[in-house]
């Protein structure tokens, strides 16, 4: 296993899920940035990689702007998308379906009849009830609350301690910023925050929430 992009802190936990699971790193490529990795004896530079053919890689970064770039680069070198990593503390279903790519983190519990598509991340000890359903690319933080029967769009984020209520939709490339509480429906393209959470007007592409932690 390669992970491609070294520079966000969450690299670490793909290393420890990593381990716990047995697999091997083969090695973490840095792609721009100060690395933040534990075992810096399989870390490259990206000037230096030489991607071996069929080789599979994760990307791990929080931001989907940035998981996005991530995974275009590494599939332009020939690397190949990994099926989803699942750390062993995780409690899933049988019944869920797990696009490619996908990471999901210690602690995470998820309900029956979910579904996720490729490039999602979900961080420690969230929580998502039945029916839920993460298009490619959503990001969900630590600590995060979604109740049953929730669509999220693709390369949406949600927050640290955010609390997503029964039966909303959050649209496309939406951000629900850390510990707001969502009642109702979600637009494409917006930033909620707060209790009940409100719409404001931001940048995706300037948002924190959004651009990894030195870029």
């Amino acid at each position: 296993m390669i992970l491609f992009g070294a520079r966000s802190p969450l690299v670490v936990d793909f290393e420890e899920t990593l381990a716990r699971k047995g697999i091997a790193l083969a090695a973490s490529v840095s792609v721009g940035g100060a690395a933040r990795v534990i075992d810096r004896t399989r870390l490259i530079d990206l000037a230096e990689f030489v991607p071996e053919s069929g080789a599979e890689f994760l990307a791990p970064a929080f931001a989907p702007l940035r998981r996005a770039a991530l995974i275009a680069q590494a599939e332009a070198l020939g690397l190949i998308k990994a099926a989803a990593l699942i750390d062993p503390t995780a409690v899933l279903p049988r019944s869920i379906r797990i696009g490619a790519g996908s990471y999901i983190n210690a602690g995470v519990v998820i309900g029956a009849m979910s579904m996720l598509g490729e490039g999602v991340l979900i961080n420690r000890a969230a929580s998502l009830g039945h029916h839920t359903v993460l298009a490619d690319l959503v990001s969900v933080g630590p600590g995060a609350t979604l109740a049953g029967n929730i669509h999220v769009g693709a390369g949406s984020v949600i927050g640290a301690g955010a609390v997503v209520l029964p039966n909303v939709r959050i649209g496309a490339g939406t951000i629900v910023s850390a510990g707001a509480v969502v009642r109702k429906h979600v637009p494409d393209g917006v930033l909620v925050i707060g209790n009940p959470a409100a719409e404001r007007r931001f940048n995706p592409r300037l948002s924190s929430l959004n651009v990894e932690d030195g870029e």
